[in-house]
């Protein structure tokens, strides 16, 4: 059974270049162990899950580095010390890793997943095999990602290796966790969308529209409604107090239950209460704020849990990608691989919990400095200037968080924190009101002009490294390039 045997006309090259990446993969690992460089957001590390799986079962030696990016300067050193014969790239982008590969006598093959923007043509280097669905027209930032696509890959073996299918999983956590869930209900799409009906028909997964609260397998109902940022609860956000009080005056808790009762324990009807009673309150105590459907759309959506994972904490798939973000934020991202990998271990388990609360409690306390740091630059930027506050992996989290509380006021928000020496981590996201079309592509008009800097991303989000003493020179020129597109 095939996940792309009904594929449109138009996905014929991009399934040719998964067959190729595949035949690559078999042909590395024969006489040096095979070199895997990966991203450490979720989408990278889910895509690290499902290529280390693949390479256990088929027996081939590798040794994994986790990257927040490559800036060439800084990885070079790494490169030049292993001088690999192998490698392959996971979410990493396509431009600056193919560069280095054509760079580098010394490797025989190499492969490249990914599904950012290229600005290069795509090499013609017959080492490399490159799978990345822009290169074919499909749409990487909402059809498919890189755990997507590693997936793709592995299912290419799927006749002669058992439990591939299982591994679906991993490729749903990937999309949920790089926000593309941009369908109907926040639903997945595309490829994504085959991913998700080829792994219910095997039994991996179940899709439900419920209840969108972050966190529902990891911490009590109370605390997962004092601690949601996508939308303010007035008397509730921030206050377990609040938010206890909310819960059993409404009658949808239980004074005794408080410590034990995760959202998944309430009844059906209880959930419909918890629904109705929180649009009333922000409804009353924030008038003209948000309509109904708008409430209504960030806390209701598409839920995908995972059918035979009995750890409460990796149930969901969104769960799963926020403590596969932790992990990597706290600059672990190993251990959150092994959690998903040892779904029978609970010393990893144990650990990425401890590693999510570290990394909860930095968010929190950076958010808390937030209203007073932020630089408004007409209504095109709001910046939030961290360099003294948080470490560079923190950024994304809170760039994320920070597009939503300013969703209509701005069309680009923006993160920075120090990096190494006089580098300086920039992290971009377009707010839902943003007349922005391409965020990637403002921002490589704006790196062209850079006398050094490095970066890439998505239509929404992006990413990049630039000197301290070009930092001002970066804001006008992105506040310059936006405002044209604007």
């Amino acid at each position: 059974m095939s996940i792309l045997a009904k594929k449109p006309s138009t996905t014929h090259d991009f399934v040719m270049s998964i067959r190729k990446c595949a035949r690559a993969i078999m042909r590395m690992g024969q006489d040096d162990p095979i070199f895997v460089f990966s991203h450490i957001d979720a989408d990278g590390l889910a895509a690290a899950s499902i290529l280390a799986s693949l390479l256990t079962r088929l027996n081939k030696p590798f040794i994994m580095y986790f990257q927040p990016q490559i800036v060439p300067e800084t990885f070079q050193d790494l490169w030049n010390n292993l001088e690999p014969k192998y490698a392959i790239f996971l979410d990493l982008g396509t431009d600056t890793p193919s560069k280095i590969i054509e760079d580098s006598p010394q490797v025989e093959m190499a492969a490249i997943i990914d599904h950012h923007i290229c600005l290069r043509d795509l090499t013609e280097d017959p080492r490399i095999s490159v799978a990345n669905p822009r290169v074919h027209g499909i749409d990487g930032g909402a059809e498919i990602c890189s755990a997507g696509v590693a997936y793709l890959i592995a299912h290419a073996f799927s006749k002669n290796l058992s439990g591939i299918g299982s591994l679906a999983r991993f490729a749903i956590i990937g999309a949920i966790g790089d926000s593309q869930d941009v369908g109907r209900d926040r639903s997945l799409i595309g490829l994504n969308r085959m991913i998700v009906d080829y792994a219910k028909r095997l039994g991996v997964v179940t899709e439900q529209r419920d209840l969108l609260f972050i966190g529902r397998g990891i911490k009590p109902l109370y605390r997962l409604l004092a601690e949601l940022f996508t939308i303010e609860i007035p008397g509730i956000s921030g206050s377990y107090d609040g938010a206890l009080d909310f819960l059993t005056s409404s009658g949808v808790l239980d004074q005794k239950d408080i410590e034990t009762t995760y959202l998944d324990d309430l009844p059906r009807q209880k959930k419909d209460l918890l629904r109705k009673k929180l649009i009333e309150r922000i409804m009353i105590q924030s008038p003209g704020k948000y309509t109904i459907e708008t409430i209504d759309s960030v806390i209701m959506g598409m839920t995908y849990k995972f059918q035979a994972e009995r750890r409460k904490a990796f149930m969901y798939a969104r769960d799963s990608a926020l403590l596969l973000n932790a992990c990597g934020k706290m600059k672990k991202p190993h251990i959150g691989v092994a959690a998903l990998l040892s779904r029978g271990s609970r010393k990893y388990y144990e650990e990425v919990i401890k590693l999510y609360d570290r990394y909860r409690a930095l968010i929190a306390n950076t958010i808390r400095h937030m209203e007073e740091r932020i630089e408004r630059r007409e209504n095109i930027l709001a910046i939030f200037d961290g360099r003294d506050l948080m470490h560079e992996e923190l950024a994304s989290t809170v760039c994320s968080i920070m597009s939503v509380a300013y969703s209509q006021n701005v069309d680009i928000v923006m993160v920075v924190a120090r990096s190494l020496g006089n580098i300086l981590k920039v992290s971009l996201r377009k707010t839902q009101g943003s007349r922005i079309d391409d965020l990637a592509g403002v921002l490589s008009r704006v790196l062209e002009r850079m006398k050094w800097a490095s970066g890439g991303g998505h239509e929404a989000a992006a990413g990049a490294y630039v000197l301290e003493e070009e930092y001002d020179k970066f804001i006008e020129l992105l506040v310059t390039l936006a405002r044209e597109k604007s």
